[in-house]
């Protein structure tokens, strides 16, 4: 496993190198790079091992710059990171590497480290990733924050482990569900139950079928060792009914929810709701739509979202509502929601609800508000390349 993720996010840029080097050297680099590709490690060691003495002397040169970079790269690939480490510092530290292949050599040796158990240096070296991209507008990707996240988890660094998986499950296109678990079990690490139900409601969303994710809410909604017998009690007395408090309601209602009958759940508190005893705020409407969203009723769970967002001012209700419309392909709601999200100031990641945006208005065949959005996307470092993507798409086909 290590060896594939490996040879997926190791790359060697000899195009971009070519009019920086000789053409002796890019064919000679680009020959060992194949025969790494190969794994004919034998025929690539020697073809390093005779740059290093005979041909790229020289530490401050470019040439040999990409050189140690690559032998980095021919140990890492064989799962040897001990051996990859030196070769990747001395590319990254010994000067003549450009500004953007140092920022490719970061991430190498970042992942290196992190191989080997270093997280305190996989940390240090990606801030200094996030320094230099911010300050050159070089993208910063959603698996820079993706590492940094598990480095700092794996210390027990908790809220900064948290914090770079947000910032990862935001930037990601697609939703990766297992970056969403990991965010659910660091939130509930710090006892964050509010943004832990929103996680466990999108992970039942994607995949309801998953036992696993009715325990977590389980656990969320039990977090504080309340007495089951009560519970029980309070399930009575609704079935007699005699329960008279709005507190009492909402308690059987997670009660519900932690035995896994989210439509019980739903039909408390829409009761205690028509009998006003459950007050209609922002609170108990997010508890009532991820109870919809739980039983799989997504357009009533929407539809809750829609009245919490007209009593709220919360950016994040208009961007979970948008999101939640454009996985259910009703784009019209998805774009509306995501422009009240942005007047609301949503800003968690500048260009990504135009881009997905610019996507909803594709897929509404409206190509000029779809253009339009997707260059405003194209002018952030964490969408341009997506947003450039389908502005190229779109002037293919128009």
């Amino acid at each position: 496993m290590h060896k594939k993720l490996l040879l997926l996010l190791l790359s060697f840029n000899l195009v971009a190198s070519e009019d920086t080097i000789s053409k002796f050297a890019h064919d000679y680099f680009k020959n060992i790079h194949g025969h790494i590709s190969d794994e004919s490690f034998d025929k690539a060691q020697n073809l390093l091992d005779i740059a290093v003495n005979r041909y790229w002397q020289n530490e401050n040169s470019y040439e040999r710059a990409l050189l140690n970079q690559l032998y980095g790269q021919f140990y890492a690939i064989q799962n040897n990171y001990d051996e990859a480490i030196p070769w990747f510092e001395k590319a990254l530290y010994g000067g003549g590497m450009s500004k953007v292949g140092a920022q490719e050599v970061r991430f190498q040796l970042s992942q290196t480290y992190f191989m080997v158990g270093r997280y305190e240096e996989v940390i240090k070296i990606l801030n200094e990733f996030i320094v230099v991209g911010e300050r050159y507008k070089y993208p910063i990707s959603a698996r820079i924050n993706l590492l940094l996240s598990y480095s700092h988890g794996r210390l027990d660094e908790y809220k900064d482990a948290y914090y770079h998986i947000k910032q990862a499950n935001i930037k990601s296109d697609k939703p990766q569900i297992e970056w969403i678990e990991y965010a659910f079990n660091l939130a509930m690490k710090q006892d964050l139950y509010e943004d832990a139900e929103l996680l466990g409601a999108r992970l039942i969303f994607l995949n309801p079928e998953k036992k696993k994710y009715w325990n977590q809410v389980s656990a969320l909604y039990f977090a504080k060792d309340i007495e089951l017998n009560s519970l029980s009690a309070l399930e009575l007395a609704y079935e007699n009914n005699t329960l008279t408090k709005g507190d009492e309601y909402l308690l059987l209602a997670k009660y519900y929810l932690y035995q896994q009958s989210p439509i019980k759940s739903i039909m408390v508190l829409n009761d205690g709701i028509n009998k006003e005893l459950i007050e209609e705020n922002e609170k108990n409407l997010k508890l009532l739509s991820s109870s919809y969203f739980f039983s799989r009723d997504v357009q009533n769970g929407i539809r809750i979202l829609q009245k919490t967002e007209k009593i709220s001012d919360d950016p994040d209700i208009s961007y979970r509502l948008g999101m939640y419309a454009f996985e259910i392909e009703d784009y019209e709601l998805a774009i509306s929601s995501f422009k009240k999200a942005i007047d609301r100031g949503w800003n968690e990641v500048p260009g990504r609800l135009e881009l997905i945006m610019g996507i909803s208005y594709f897929e509404l065949d409206d190509s000029n508000l779809a253009k339009q959005n997707f260059k405003i996307a194209s002018n952030f470092d964490d969408t341009k390349d997506t947003a450039n993507g389908w502005l190229s798409y779109i002037e293919q086909f128009n």
